[in-house]
């Protein structure tokens, strides 16, 4: 009985560690995803480029398990108007991101 507890416990800190290290990871790429859209949402010449854009903590970013396009969107306001900027990052196999076309 105590070998299977035993095992069992260990099977539960494995799936755990596990857990944390896939947070770790989204988050890393969460932040990755905002940034190449903030980044094009701010590029010269782009209507956008004197808006004030809301922090990652406030940002919304979601994707679906295994993909690899990030949906972001962020709040803005400009000229007294708030508004949202959406954006679809797309992740390339080197862990960058680019915005998708």
């Amino acid at each position: 009985m105590t070998f299977v507890t035993k095992k069992a416990a260990l099977a539960s800190a494995i799936v755990a560690l596990f857990t944390l290290a896939a947070c770790g990871q989204s988050e890393k790429f969460n932040r990755a995803a905002y940034d190449v859209c903030l980044t094009d949402a701010k590029k010269a010449g782009s209507k956008l480029a004197g808006a004030t854009f809301a922090k990652f903590e406030d940002a919304k970013i979601a994707s679906s398990t295994g993909d690899d396009l990030f949906r972001v969107n962020i709040p803005y306001e400009m000229n007294g108007q708030k508004a949202l900027f959406q954006c679809i990052a797309e992740k390339n196999r080197d862990g960058s991101f680019k915005t998708a076309d």
